[in-house]
């Protein structure tokens, strides 16, 4: 839609306001709201006058905050009644730029902006694009109880800890048949899958309202609650505000049932966590550039195997925007099918990236899925750090090693060091500082202004959790 049809679709269906959407530094969505009699074509054009940055961490200091929000008329959706039962309302997502300025000038942290950015990459490697497909995982729990409060879980001198109810987990009261016992929940059955109705639900939501194709929905591995949503595969902005959209609807729709939806990728100690698994390849308009039918391996063409070089060789650098949080690395542990070995295999989901091996001769599905990022990244940043290592893997012909077929968490540290298996960073710092001596194939896109802000904020994070002792800590080392 352009914006003449956005403003007659407003009228035509009766659209009382918009809700234009974007997001912070980390992924966080953002929103300001606008009567629809208030909107005009020129909004679009010239862009609305409404955004104090200064007020959204990492973004702009107070005497330089004036910045525009400029709609997308093409990202039009009208929203779902759990959004607000008494109007009918819309959304649009906004591209951020700068006030004051004689040119059009894009915003530096827009993440947006940032994925638009890296697609004009592809052009320098004789490539029209890249499809996308990330694999969302979640928790929905009835209820999560913070003790004895919210101050309390960050500040350990007034007490903390927390506790997670679920009529599927194994610690709950009279909950015989529903029960599902730790890292036992891949595809079952009602009545022990409680969550099928409302999967549904944000199904046929995300499709009727968005038209985002959900391709399959299920139960995850692991106890009280954890789901995944796939859905068709697109293009990098299209699938990234599609990301963005799915992970509101769960919220939403979870909160409408007085429950509690979470993207944290390890809430449950001893369980598995939630992952983005992430599928990409790269074309040249109707070729797959990752597809050679002469292959004898896996049917991957050489840029393809210098893709994956790439990939692997950045690994540790992009932790940092692929797994963002103090809690991802809870998640980077051997036995709970989470990699933590740097290497690559042909359907080997024990490997940080894998090439499918579901089909042969099907050009259009050959991919690799890179396995390692988790929900808490910020979509936008993670495709194009994605797409940027990949693409330095084919500028430099990084070769990515022979695939591994064995299972890589049963291989000895003998074996590993023989077939030059790296491992990934253990904790965010750790990914921080290789971040910071591994960024230089990002800055031309990122731009050093962001990664230096992205980093300084991370870092302030990562202290502030390392230096708070935990309910574990006091009751394992303190005499009762």
């Amino acid at each position: 839609m352009n914006s003449k049809q956005v403003i007659e679709k407003i009228k035509e269906e009766n659209i009382s306001f918009i809700d234009f959407w974007f997001v912070d530094i980390f992924g966080e969505l953002r929103s300001m709201g606008m009567p629809s009699y208030s909107l005009s074509e020129d909004d679009f054009n010239d862009g609305l006058e409404k955004l104090d940055a200064s007020s959204i961490l990492g973004f702009k200091s107070v005497n330089k905050s004036d910045m525009i929000l400029k709609p997308d008329p093409s990202t039009f959706r009208i929203l779902p009644p759990d959004y607000d039962p008494s109007r009918k309302n819309a959304r649009i997502f906004c591209d951020l730029y700068e006030g004051n300025k004689a040119e059009e000038t894009r915003f530096n942290r827009d993440s947006r902006g940032i994925t638009a950015k890296a697609k004009g990459k592809l052009k320098e490697f004789g490539l029209t694009h890249s499809m996308w497909g990330p694999e969302i995982e979640f928790f929905v729990f009835d209820a999560i109880n913070i003790y004895p409060s919210p101050y309390g879980a960050t500040h350990s001198y007034g007490g903390s800890g927390y506790s997670i109810e679920s009529k599927e987990s194994p610690w709950a009261k009279g909950n015989a048949s529903t029960a599902i016992d730790l890292k036992e929940g891949y595809y079952p059955s009602q009545p022990k899958d409680t969550l099928g109705s409302l999967r549904k639900d944000i199904c046929d939501d995300l499709y009727r309202y968005f038209g985002i194709q959900v391709e399959a929905e299920h139960h995850e591995v692991a106890t009280s609650g954890q789901s995944e949503i796939n859905f068709k595969y697109g293009e990098m902005t299209e699938i990234a505000d599609a990301v963005i959209t799915i992970k509101n609807v769960v919220k939403v729709k979870a909160k409408k049932r007085n429950k509690v939806a979470t993207f944290m990728s390890k809430p449950i100690f001893g369980d598995n966590a939630s992952a983005m698994h992430t599928h990409q390849s790269i074309w040249n308009n109707d070729t797959n550039r990752m597809y050679d039918p002469n292959d004898s391996v896996a049917q991957l063409s050489q840029e393809g195997r210098y893709y994956i070089g790439g990939l692997l060789d950045h690994a540790s650098a992009l932790c940092a925007i692929t797994n963002p949080t103090t809690n991802s690395y809870k998640r980077l542990v051997p036995n709970f099918e989470a990699p933590v070995n740097v290497c690559w295999g042909l359907g080997n989901r024990s490997a940080a990236i894998r090439v499918p091996m579901y089909l042969k001769n099907r050009e259009k599905s050959k991919r690799i899925e890179y396995r390692v990022p988790d929900p808490t990244a910020n979509i936008y940043l993670l495709e194009a750090a994605l797409l940027l290592a990949g693409l330095d893997g084919i500028k430099n012909k990084k070769d990515p090693g022979d695939h591994v077929e064995e299972n890589v968490y049963k291989l000895s540290a003998e074996k590993k060091r023989e077939l030059n298996i790296g491992s990934l960073p253990t904790s965010l710092k750790e990914a921080l500082d290789a971040f910071q001596s591994d960024m230089k194939f990002l800055e031309d896109v990122f731009t050093k202004d962001f990664l230096d802000a992205y980093t300084e904020l991370k870092y302030k994070e990562y202290h502030a959790f390392a230096q708070t002792p935990t309910a574990w800590e006091v009751s394992m080392y303190t005499d009762a």
